[in-house]
């Protein structure tokens, strides 16, 4: 397979192409996301604002029924007479007529009355009016048709003195009725029942009232009493539906304490349901989610359109907006790889759109003569490096004279008994010696041990002897390998900056040098002034060697640089200090045998 050759022109092309399907994919994704859960929160906050809306009409139409109802206490030879409990049949036949009377006087056709019933505290009929005799019984005890009578019973046997509401299908009607059960009695203290009146009514009437908020016939909605079948249906019901409905309509009829709460979602339907606590009633609705989603999918057609316009548009517009991007790259490379093969006379034009290629043209260019001066000193640089060598040759002449001219000082020093001169010179001689000799970075710690005491001789003549110097060198660590110039810069610093600040009488340098855990351990301690050894530790853990000249103690810091980078960071200078007992340097070198002479 052959690998395809980038150039910045696919490069850009790619980029737009791959950053605008990733817009597009993350936007699409998102919307599908974010835009079910915003339809699954807006579409039950509005089945909820809906279900509000249809029981505050319910509550009027209901309340407006109770009223007419209750216009059975201006009945008063009536009342007095169930109150009196005159039960006898010729006193009963007196008032046949009453439930007719009220009917027609206190309700009119749109409440679509299909029936009253009149009743004492003994269930004894003492009126009747039904708008079909042959559909509805002339009483509700006394038959074998279905007329929810258990329901009512079950209510008139309980305290509550509520209106009741409730439903039943009357099969010879072919009519759902709502039945409305109103307990007669005293408004004193007491409250004594002696009697009740029942109203039954169309049931259409309750969902036409429900079909006026409901925008489309896939919404399934129902009014149940608690503890009761359902009274009022609306919408077309499917198969799922139609199981769901059995189920809460069974929760809802068995429910005997508080009204049941439901989940918001069943299958794939949206669920939303309110107790209409003062009526004992439950309006519940069933939403399906495909009808909500419709709008979803129609958004997310509409939305992958234009995403292939836009994808369409950005390809066009990448195309051409990275072929006069790429004309002067173009341009620019080709000269180049001409001046590659040879061709070093041709220089890049410098003349474009871009600001950026101007100046990477300019700066070839004077690249190109850069290099072409170059190769012209390149002869005089050679030259150059052939009398820089010579003369360092002559340079090495004045060290080996200043080493001749203090041996024979040393020598004239001895002759004439000047032995503390003579030593003198020896010392600086030797100090001299081993300081310039820049043949061999490396050399033994015993080497190290016989540069710091002649340093140690010549700080004696200078100071008078005030300081005792004690070694403990173990003999296996001599020939251990130690870069150059190790103690000395820190046997200094501990002459310099610490027991000269003290005046103490018994000044002591001590050096160790042991091994342990396979590394050289050389300890250089004094009993001087102390010192910060935080601080000193600290500088000296960074290890830089741009810092050096920055610090006080130069040679240390150069000293422990020198370690860290010939040996890693895990070896180099610690400090221990106290006011009170002094300083201690522990040196941490790998162990190195070094075989080399002895000067």
């Amino acid at each position: 397979m052959k690998k395809i050759k980038w150039t910045m022109r696919r490069a850009i092309l790619g980029m737009v192409i791959g950053c605008t399907l990733f817009a597009v994919i993350a936007q699409t994704v998102a919307f599908e996301v974010t835009s079910r859960q915003q339809i699954r929160k807006e579409s039950l906050l509005s089945n909820d604002e809906t279900l509000q809306r249809i029981e505050n009409e319910l509550n009027s139409y209901i309340h407006g029924l109770i009223v007419k109802m209750q216009t059975i206490y201006t009945e008063t030879e009536l009342i007095a007479a169930m109150r009196r409990d005159d039960s006898t049949q010729g006193e009963i036949l007196n008032y046949y007529w009453s439930a007719w009377r009220l009917s027609e006087a206190r309700f009119d056709s749109a409440d679509q009355l299909f029936a009253m019933y009149i009743y004492n505290n003994d269930n004894k009929l003492i009126s009747s009016w039904r708008k079909q005799p042959v559909a509805y019984p002339f009483d509700l005890y006394d038959g074998d048709r279905y007329v929810n009578e258990s329901h009512l019973r079950r209510y008139l046997e309980s305290d509550n003195y509520a209106v009741m509401i409730s439903g039943y299908h009357n099969e010879a009607a072919n009519s759902d009725i709502l039945r409305f059960c109103l307990k007669l009695h005293t408004y004193d203290d007491n409250r004594s029942q002696y009697g009740y009146i029942v109203c039954d009514f169309n049931a259409q009437n309750i969902s036409d009232l429900m079909s006026k908020y409901i925008s489309s016939r896939d919404v399934y909605v129902w009014l149940q009493p608690r503890g009761d079948i359902s009274i009022a249906q609306v919408g077309n019901i499917t198969k799922e539906e139609s199981k769901i409905f059995s189920d809460l309509t069974q929760t809802i009829a068995t429910s005997s304490g508080e009204f049941p709460e439901f989940e918001n979602e069943y299958g794939s339907f949206y669920l939303n349901s309110i107790a209409m606590r003062k009526y004992n009633l439950h309006i519940v609705m069933l939403t399906p989610q495909s009808l909500l989603l419709e709008t979803q999918s129609a958004l997310a057609r509409t939305l992958l359109l234009i995403a292939g316009i836009i994808i369409l548009l950005m390809l066009l517009l990448g195309t051409l907006i990275s072929g006069f991007i790429y004309r002067p790259v173009e341009a620019l490379s080709s000269t180049m790889i001409r001046i590659k093969n040879g061709d070093t006379e041709l220089r890049v034009k410098t003349d474009g759109w871009s600001d950026e290629l101007k100046v990477m043209g300019e700066e070839f260019n004077e690249m190109l003569d850069r290099i072409q001066k170059m190769v012209e000193e390149e002869y005089e640089a050679k030259v150059l490096m052939e009398r820089t060598q010579y003369k360092v040759l002559q340079a090495q002449i004045n060290p080996h004279f200043l080493y001749n001219t203090l041996d024979t000082m040393s020598g004239i020093a001895a002759s004439q008994d000047c032995m503390l001169v003579s030593g003198l010179c020896q010392s600086l001689s030797a100090i001299f010696r081993y300081s310039l000799d820049i043949s061999d970075t490396q050399a033994t710690l015993q080497q190290e041990m016989a540069h710091v005491r002649n340093y140690l001789y010549v700080m004696d003549v200078r100071n008078g002897n005030s300081v005792k110097y004690t070694y403990h060198i173990d003999t296996d660590t001599l020939q251990d390998s130690i870069p150059r110039i190790t103690l000395q810069p820190i046997v200094e610093n501990a002459l310099q900056h610490g027991l000269r600040m003290t005046r103490r009488k018994d000044k002591e340098l001590i050096i160790t040098a042991k091994h342990d855990d396979g590394k050289l351990f050389v300890t250089i301690e004094d009993n001087g002034a102390g010192m910060d050894a935080d601080a000193m530790n600290e500088q000296l853990e960074k290890a830089d060697l741009k810092q050096i000249e920055m610090g006080r103690s130069i040679g240390i810091m150069n000293v422990n640089a020198r370690i860290k980078n010939v040996y890693g960071n895990n070896y180099g200078i610690r400090y221990e200090s106290d006011h009170e007992t002094g300083t201690k340097a522990i040196i941490i070198l790998p162990t190195v045998k070094m075989v080399t002479g002895i000067d």
